[in-house]
């Protein structure tokens, strides 16, 4: 309990990121690494890395806990012709936040393990900073995406070379985001908030691991796509004009200071991990792994308001399958300690008509480094978002999107 509170009081004067979908890896041991640990993971992470795996852990009966934070160097937008955004410029702020994760392990049976997990496979956060003055406000000023799964797998061995491995997932997600309002003569009379509820969905996933030689295994993952219908609510503040009668003409039109009904749907994409690791020796270890996310099935994002359809806002994201490509290097000292290098490359699923103000993604390049002690574990990340220059932005907010982030992981495994 010290050493969880020790963590606790480290992370949570970081803020989280900001920008695109960030899919952070669930634990120290595969941060360090990268990501890159379905081919060799050997504890209870298993039940997200490779479910498969589970199956080979040495320890039977185990469990990781601990906690990861990520905080945002800068994010930074420059307005270019044409569009709404020319000559202006922005930045985004960092919100405070921490993410838990926790996996534990035991035997089923001689040939059976159990594991369940809670981790946090997606997320989003972006919040402009002075909302009022930014060019991109009437698409939006922030914008959030929270999910959580809790999932239970089952694996089974045949020796020690073989490990399959299945399971389900019980996912909750939410979003949230504000924008501007204004009238078909485009005078700008609110402020619009919309969250919806943290609803529940099912998905599965599936592992399977493999040893050929000692020095060689393989590994493969698959977590399915998600899909549910939310409800939530939208709330109008109204913004003054400064014209008494212009404005008492708006506050009778518009339902300000109300709790509106809003309905969406959250689509999450199946994701394909592929990987393959070496250990030519007992202290090195060498992992590549290559992931491809089904973005393309994941539709618009849409808020409608049944009862007042004139505040319905669609936001169009025209997503592509991506790929994001991994590689790690562990080396173990001769009096125990573990030493962890890592390299990943991104593609962003966004193409350039699709960044807006609501989802400012780009191609991202992260390096990260580790370092394991026994029981416990940490690793930090740098990630550099390729800049972005957007000429043809569907929201009309053309411009030029660069930024930089990092994170941290600590892990405690027995």
């Amino acid at each position: 309990m010290r050493t969880l509170s020790a963590i606790v009081l480290v992370l949570a004067v970081l803020p989280l990121r900001a920008g695109g979908f960030e899919t952070d890896p669930q634990g120290a041991r595969a941060a360090g690494l990268a990501g890159a640990c379905v081919a060799s993971v050997n504890d209870a992470t298993a039940v997200f890395c490779n479910p498969g795996a589970l199956a080979l852990i040495p320890k039977r009966k185990g469990a990781a806990v601990g906690l990861s934070a990520s905080a945002f160097n800068h994010s930074f937008y420059q307005g270019l012709p044409p569009g709404a955004g020319a000559g202006t410029a922005a930045q985004q702020t960092t919100p405070r936040a921490m993410q838990p994760h926790l996996f534990a392990a035991v035997p089923l049976g001689a040939n059976a393990v159990l594991g369940t997990g809670f981790y946090h496979p997606f997320r989003m956060n972006t919040e402009w900073t002075g909302p009022d003055q930014f060019a991109g406000r009437f698409v939006a000023t922030s914008s959030k995406i929270e999910v959580y799964d809790l999932a239970t797998t089952v694996a089974v061995h045949a020796g020690d070379r073989l490990g399959l491995g299945a399971g389900v997932i019980y996912r909750t997600s939410s979003m949230a985001a504000a924008r501007h309002v204004q009238t078909d003569a485009q005078q700008e009379i609110g402020a619009l908030s919309m969250t919806t509820d943290a609803k529940r969905s099912l998905g599965w996933t599936a592992g399977v691991f493999l040893r050929p030689a000692a020095a060689l295994s393989l590994g493969g993952s698959f977590r399915s796509k998600t899909r549910t219908t939310v409800s939530g609510v939208g709330r109008l503040t109204q913004i003054k004009t400064g014209n008494p009668q212009f404005d008492d003409l708006i506050t009778a039109a518009y339902p300000f200071g109300q709790d509106l009904l809003l309905n969406s749907t959250t689509e999450l994409p199946a994701q394909t991990t592929f990987g393959i690791a070496l250990t030519p020796g007992d202290a090195l270890l060498l992992e590549l792994d290559a992931e491809r996310a089904a973005w393309k099935d994941v539709h618009d994002i849409v808020f409608s308001f049944p009862s007042n359809p004139g505040l319905d806002k669609t936001y169009t994201l025209g997503l592509h399958d991506s790929w994001t490509y991994r590689g790690g290097l562990r080396w173990r000292f001769a009096t125990g300690p573990q030493l962890r290098l890592g390299y990943a490359f991104a593609k962003t699923p966004l193409p350039d008509w699709g960044v807006s103000a609501f989802f400012p993604d780009s191609d991202r390049t992260t390096v990260t480094a580790g370092l394991g002690l026994d029981w416990i574990d940490v690793a930090f990340g740098m990630t550099t978002y390729k800049q972005r220059i957007v000429t043809t932005s569907a929201t009309d907010l053309n411009g030029n999107y660069r930024a930089k982030s990092w994170f941290a992981v600590m892990t405690v495994t027995k």
